[in-house]
């Protein structure tokens, strides 16, 4: 028990200690043939996972939205993420991020989660150069090395 209530101290004084915890997953290859990259999101704008269920598609709905899915009570709507960043899983769309922020809820496909690392916001790069996307905001190094080739590309989901 005592390593549990550890875990939970340091999960609620990350803040203070300048780090956050980063959710890794893939989409599917930009182009053909290429290897999946790996993207991230800030953990504390997520409020669940869940593996994808059946989908409600309401009349008129346009691409990204995939349609709605109830859970828990609550009706979420679901936009295609892999659609919006220009990837093709090579999978399907099997895992539901499912997103809370400003009082407002949504679910992101994606085609599969890999990790969730503990990050310094030192290890946090602008993606202002190079990077095509409105919605990628900026670059994680994985590793502590800064040498290291081991990057996520950070979403921001608002």
């Amino acid at each position: 028990m005592d390593n549990f209530q550890k875990e939970i101290d340091e999960r609620t004084n990350l803040t203070s200690s300048n780090k956050f915890e980063l959710l890794l997953f893939r989409l599917g290859p930009a182009t053909q043939g290429a290897e999946s990259e790996l993207y991230g999101i800030n953990l504390f704008k997520l409020r669940e996972i869940v593996p994808m269920p059946s989908l409600t598609k309401a009349a008129g709905m346009k691409p990204p939205m995939m349609g709605m899915v109830n859970i828990r009570g609550q009706v979420i709507p679901v936009i295609d993420l892999p659609a919006l960043l220009g990837c093709e899983p090579s999978t399907g769309l099997n895992i539901l991020l499912i997103t809370e922020y400003a009082r407002s809820t949504q679910a992101f496909a994606v085609e599969s989660v890999d990790d969730i690392v503990r990050l310094d916001w030192s290890q946090v790069l602008a993606a202002e150069n190079g990077v095509n996307s409105t919605y990628i905001t900026s670059i994680a190094r994985l590793d502590a090395d800064k040498s290291s080739n081991r990057l996520a590309l950070v979403l921001d989901v608002e």
